[in-house]
């Protein structure tokens, strides 16, 4: 398991769009996450989004199909066809974060930067998402 120094996101989702096994619709990274606020690195945003993305699903609005109660408890089901198959998925809506888009990392990083802007809109944010040896994204909103 990769050492990560400082704060780090641990999430899950799947990409139907992605030519390879990343369509599968659970599989994870766990990876470091660096967010500058005007020009200074912000422990507290990196902490902030690190644990909304612990042991997080990370799923795309279009690829919701119902939500449900089970047991007492919400429950958001997805589903997608891809290349490799069809896929389905039911979780606790406690462990869901849906976004508008795919959760490429290239896309996450800039939900991030947009979610940041959107709080103080007057800020400059750089959001630096890795995912992996050798792959992240860089978003920047001012």
């Amino acid at each position: 398991e990769e050492q990560i120094e400082g704060a780090y996101y641990h999430y899950s989702h799947g990409l139907k769009k992605h030519l390879g096994n990343c369509q599968r619709i659970v599989h994870g990274h766990r990876s470091k996450i660096e967010i500058f606020e005007n020009h200074k690195r912000s422990s507290e945003l990196e902490d902030y989004w690190s644990a909304c993305f612990r042991n997080i699903y990370i799923g795309t609005k279009e690829d919701v199909k119902k939500v449900l109660d089970i047991n007492g408890k919400e429950h958001t089901s997805f589903c997608y066809t891809a290349q490799q198959g069809r896929f389905k998925l039911t979780l606790p809506s406690k462990r869901v974060h849906i976004i508008d888009t795919d959760s490429t990392v290239e896309l996450i990083a800039a939900y991030i930067a947009d979610q940041c802007l959107a709080k103080h809109p007057n800020n400059h944010y750089l959001v630096k998402a890795y995912e992996g040896v050798g792959k992240g994204a860089i978003a920047e909103r001012k």
